[in-house]
């Protein structure tokens, strides 16, 4: 039976459906009605059991949004109370939110434009295309740019059809949006990315879509580091700095270290190392010189190699480990990082895996036998994945054959803790590491997954942090277990502090609730257990360009960890997780060339390393504010 809201939608004379897809599989749609002047959108999709559920309803005349009121769409279509309005009211704009209400002037001249959905975007776009010089002024003094990239002719459903692929650049940022307008200047679809909104019928041209954003990312990416890499005679010679030594935990005052190509090839005194005629100075007197900093959970789409990557260098860290990307995606990145056309740290690749179902994670690889599981991990391995990761509604009776299958070659395997599991049998049944300490609390609650209805475990370990014990005898257990077999824990600590203020649970301008608190104060506990007991910790974000990687390292210093730990957690301890630490981890004379200089003491001052100012990626030089201002994270 269609639900209600969906029926009366329909029943409206021009209605679009347009089909969300996870990949290749319906997640949800987004249903566009016009009648006159007012349009309504509903746009509902799920990802995993989270996802988005709005309906906004607008009038817009002549291509200028007069007014947009929006409510959430319930659980059982119904909608809600409204969450925001906007008007134009004469001569003013009114903006209200529950929290409060804005009245300013109103200019002629700016494009009032909000971001609910793909049908917003293409607003926007269409607006522009109609403009001179395809730009407009936005709220807040800033600018929106339109630029038709290609057009082409794809193939869909009711035959061939042109359609215009245009970026919007807003003035922040390096990589404009990308969307693909019809010949009517429609939304044809969405850029590439987990979830894609499309014009019905346009499924058979998806794949000429990708290659086609594929060739104008890359050129982007490649455009970006030409302007941002340093020159260099080829040697660099970074003197006088304070080196710290990771494998030791200690600082080197005065020392010099040399690359040539993309390797060190001495490290010693300032006084002693010779330094050779024609050498790239760089001189980091009263600073410090490090390695490379890890981030173990990171996630890439199609544009991170102009995004996330290059502000993943501007933080100081120098390779990454992905742990759920599009494969197509991830080993182009990898390979291009890799050659040096692109910003980029160096890209460690973990397969992701998961189980079939309504709820199943972004990915195409879902397997459900045995056979399909082997079949995975062989062709993961093939293209120089170093790791498997599993997903939440992969079946635990698979977990032994991904486990064996995965060792079996060479590779580690790490996860969410399937539904059905606990950490300790996870931990049993082959894992090598745990992904999210988050799962350290859900796994004593089961039932809690299931009833009154299935939910997802973060929504699980917020109800149960609070409430636990970590000093009593089943967090003891749990963490025996983990120090038995050497399991890696990749806490993510950072997603789940509230007061961390990068948390998923961060009050907006409503204080930390009593409960968060608790939670709050439970997970440093956690971590400082862990700590205690030797178990294996590393330093992830699952954040967007790692924006919260000094925050994480920030955690474990206040948790009681020594700075000069944390430091090495970051660096060389990856390192010898992904058994890499023959090549970095370290500045050592053999090793790739990955460091960074610090204006600041991290290994007094964890909250140090906020202050990279130069990052060497295998050799190659460049400026960590010159990344920042090219990112959007910093204004010249």
């Amino acid at each position: 039976m269609i639900p209600f809201l969906l029926a009366a939608t329909l029943a409206g004379a021009d209605s679009t459906v347009y089909p969300v897809f996870n990949h290749d599989r319906p997640a949800g749609s987004m249903v566009v009605t016009r009648n006159g002047d007012t349009t309504s959108v509903r746009f509902v999709f799920t990802d995993r059991n989270r996802g988005t559920r709005v309906f906004s309803r607008y009038v817009i005349h002549d291509g200028r949004i007069l007014s947009i009121e929006s409510r959430p769409v319930l659980p059982d279509d119904r909608l809600g109370d409204p969450t925001f309005r906007f008007e134009i009211v004469g001569d003013s704009i009114r903006q209200w939110t529950p929290a409060r209400t804005v009245t300013a002037p109103r200019s002629s001249d700016v494009y009032y434009a909000t971001g609910f959905s793909p049908f917003d975007q293409a607003l926007l776009a269409q607006h522009l295309l109609k403009q001179p010089g395809r730009s407009a002024k936005l709220p807040g003094n800033s600018t929106a740019h339109l630029e038709i990239v290609k057009q082409l002719s794809v193939p869909t459903t009711r035959g061939s059809e042109r359609v215009q692929l245009v970026s919007i650049d807003r003035g922040f940022g390096a990589t404009p949006q990308l969307m693909w307008l019809d010949r009517d200047g429609n939304l044809f679809a969405t850029e590439v990315s987990w979830f894609m909104t499309v014009k019905p019928g346009a499924e058979p041209a998806l794949p000429t879509l990708r290659k086609t954003e594929f060739a104008v990312r890359d050129a982007q990416a490649e455009a970006l580091n030409k302007r941002l890499q340093k020159p260099t005679s080829g040697t660099v010679a970074i003197v006088n700095g304070d080196v710290f030594d990771s494998e030791r935990g200690t600082m080197r005052p005065r020392t010099t270290v040399l690359v040539r190509g993309d390797r060190i090839v001495a490290v010693g005194p300032s006084d002693s190392v010779a330094v050779p005629k024609g050498a790239t100075l760089i001189d980091a007197a009263g600073k410090t010189v490090m390695p490379g900093m890890w981030e173990m959970h990171g996630h890439m789409q199609l544009t991170s190699e102009s995004t996330s990557g290059p502000m993943q260098l501007s933080h100081g860290i120098t390779t990454v480990r992905d742990l759920a990307s599009d494969l197509d995606v991830a080993v182009s990145e990898r390979d291009r990082a890799q050659a040096g056309v692109i910003a980029s740290p160096h890209m460690v690749l973990a397969g992701f895996i998961e189980g079939p179902g309504k709820w199943a994670g972004p990915t195409a690889v879902l397997v459900r036998t045995e056979d399909e599981a082997r079949r995975w991990v062989a062709r993961y391995d093939s293209l120089g994945y170093k790791q498997i990761k599993v997903y939440n509604l992969v079946h635990p009776d698979l977990i032994p054959t991904i486990a064996a299958e995965a060792h079996k070659r060479g590779m580690r395997l790490s996860g969410h803790i399937p539904r059905g599991l606990t950490v300790p049998d996870a931990v049993q049944l082959g894992f090598d590491e745990v992904n999210h300490a988050a799962f350290l609390f859900s796994s004593f609650y089961q039932d809690s997954l299931y009833v009154p209805t299935m939910r997802a475990y973060s929504a699980v370990a917020t109800a149960v942090a609070p409430n636990i014990d970590v000093d009593g005898p089943a967090m003891t257990q749990l963490i025996d277990v983990l120090k038995r077999h050497g399991t890696v824990v990749d806490g993510t600590f950072s997603v789940w502090i509230t007061s961390a203020g990068t948390g998923i649970g961060q009050a907006v301008g409503a204080g930390v609730s009593a409960d968060a608190q608790k939670a709050d104060a439970n997970y440093m506990r956690l971590l400082k257990r862990l700590y205690d007991a030797g178990i294996p910790l590393v330093a992830g974000t699952d954040n967007f360009g790692s924006s919260s990687y000094d925050t994480e390292l920030e955690l474990y210093e206040k948790a009681g960890i020594p700075a000069p730990t944390v430091l090495q957690i970051a660096t060389i301890g990856a390192a010898r997780v992904m058994k890499d630490d023959k090549d970095y981890g370290s500045l050592t004379a053999g090793k790739v060339a990955d460091i960074i200089i610090v204006n600041g003491r991290p290994f007094d001052h964890i909250s140090d390393v906020r202050k990279v100012e130069t990052v060497v990626r295998a050799g190659r030089v460049y400026d960590a504010q010159e990344i920042r201002v090219a990112t959007g994270l910093a204004r010249r």
